[in-house]
């Protein structure tokens, strides 16, 4: 990953520059919430859509995270494997200066979830959603309160106050109302570009999660030998086959937006 600015290369999972004249630098990383519609527009009733009726369609495809297996040459790229997590297991990883956690998504209980924790000398909380694939961490004081969170039916509420809280952070109702919590480095990844990351971290609650998930191979697994589904050689190429030339063309271009049919066939090229 390279800015257009100054040629700096940059790692992907922490945004720090690795070489060129930014080289040392690290971007700021901010909260991602995967979540439905339904929910977000809850939070954010005057949300903007971003439209993928642009130039830029033909860069477009459908990402699945956790697929089986890694890319041959990919894999070769990697310096560090650990095996103690199958290579594609999701997990939320959340780091805090030195310290680094992976919690193991399949392994926690289903719909919202709180993990009440400490990493180094932060008490975090962490929020989860295993079918929504969702994590996000916080510091958990507030005005120089400790809280203790816990989730029921959809619903965050710290036990201190009885304050009701989003998955953004936010305390929505209550004494708190309005109060923030500080987010904590965290986000959705796969366990060998956490591992490859951050050689030291810890497994929350390992051998429950490895009792759930399973442990690794030795070696990256390929996508034929996981059995997952077959890579296209070429996602244009599989979409020029199936739509044409000319439709791509024009496409591509911006200078129609695609039809229902080019939309589904290019997500079938994957």
């Amino acid at each position: 990953m390279a800015d257009r600015q100054t040629g700096s290369v940059w790692t992907h999972l922490e945004g720090v520059a690795i070489q060129g004249p930014l080289e040392g630098r690290r971007l700021e990383v901010i909260p991602l919430i995967p979540t439905t519609w339904a929910e977000w527009t809850a939070l954010h009733p005057e949300t903007m859509v971003l439209d993928n009726n642009t130039r830029f369609f033909r860069q477009y495809r459908p990402v699945f995270i956790g697929q089986p297996g890694i890319g041959a040459q990919f894999a070769q790229s990697l310096l560090y494997w650990d095996p103690r997590l199958p290579e594609n297991e999701v997990v939320i990883g959340v780091t805090q200066g030195e310290e680094s956690r992976a919690y193991v998504l399949e392994a926690m209980p289903s719909g919202l979830g709180a993990v009440n924790d400490t990493l180094g000398e932060i008490p975090i909380v962490l929020l989860h959603h295993r079918e929504n694939a969702f994590g996000i961490a916080y510091d958990r004081r507030v005005a120089g309160e400790l809280l203790t969170f816990t989730a029921s039916d959809g619903r965050i509420i710290d036990e201190q106050t009885g304050s009701a809280w989003s998955v953004e952070g936010r305390a929505i109702e209550g004494p708190l109302d309005g109060q923030r919590l500080s987010f904590v480095t965290s986000f959705i990844t796969e366990w060998y570009g956490w591992a490859a990351f951050h050689p030291e971290t810890e497994i929350y609650e390992q051998e429950a999660a490895q009792a759930s998930v399973g442990a690794g191979t030795d070696a990256p697994t390929s996508r034929s030998q996981a059995g997952g589904p077959p890579r296209q050689t070429s996602w244009v190429q599989c979409l020029i086959d199936r739509i044409g030339d000319k439709a791509f063309s024009e496409v591509s271009a911006g200078l129609r937006p695609p039809t229902p049919q080019e939309r589904a066939a290019s997500q079938a090229c994957g």
